[in-house]
């Protein structure tokens, strides 16, 4: 498949590659606590805040600050994060390594998250999947809306066709923004009521790839 038609599977990260909140909420709450400032998270706080941007994340997690405050308090938790991430990374979903494997046999691999810099990149280190994907892009980097990213990569990657492989709402909406096809990770963090193509867990994702892409 490679050979002719550049056939790609673009991938979200948290929901859909690993689970990190349990790493995340540790990281947010021991940076807000070294600021002495008073806000604590718990798992469903840091849930909700999966798959936004930033801006979006501060208008949840400290409401009665100004964006502009909100930012900077996101910054401590989002420095922190990294450093923490490194030695308590997230746990990947059952199957992801030799699913991956399979998958990139055939087509091309990336990923496209709204994450902040540097926080792909701390994924593929600490996971050490460097073997399986050929690029990606993250909100931090471009400052662009996820269907715009994914655009844009596809056109930077010189990509024929694409699946987009998501767990929340937002990103099937941002996908159909960006006309292109979209897989719902049902196993991840959001739910999607009447979802076309969707999988209950992630080695189910080949039959159902190879299916879409021959529509």
């Amino acid at each position: 498949m490679k050979e002719n038609i550049k056939r790609a599977i673009f991938f979200d990260l948290d929901g859909t590659l690993w689970d990190a909140l349990p790493s995340l909420k540790e990281a947010y709450n021991i940076a807000m606590e070294n600021a002495g400032q008073p806000y604590r998270f718990d798992l469903k706080q840091i849930k909700s805040y999966m798959g936004l941007t930033p801006e979006e994340t501060c208008l949840l997690a400290f409401k009665d600050k100004t964006i502009e405050e909100g930012l900077a308090l996101f910054k401590l938790c989002y420095d922190y994060e990294l450093v923490y991430l490194r030695d308590h990374p997230g746990t990947l979903y059952p199957h992801v390594k030799e699913v991956l494997g399979q998958l990139k046999k055939d087509y091309h691999l990336y990923i496209v998250s709204n994450a902040d810099k540097g926080y792909i990149e701390n994924f593929i280190a600490s996971c050490h999947m460097e073997e399986y994907f050929e690029g990606f892009v993250q909100a931090g980097d471009t400052s662009l809306p996820k269907w715009k990213n994914i655009l844009y990569l596809k056109e930077r990657e010189h990509v024929d066709d694409l699946i987009y492989v998501g767990d929340t709402l937002k990103d099937k909406e941002e996908t159909q923004k960006a006309q292109q096809k979209f897989i719902h990770a049902a196993y991840g963090f959001g739910q999607i009521e009447d979802d076309e193509y969707f999988v209950s867990s992630f080695d189910e994702l080949p039959s159902l790839i190879k299916k879409l892409f021959s529509i």
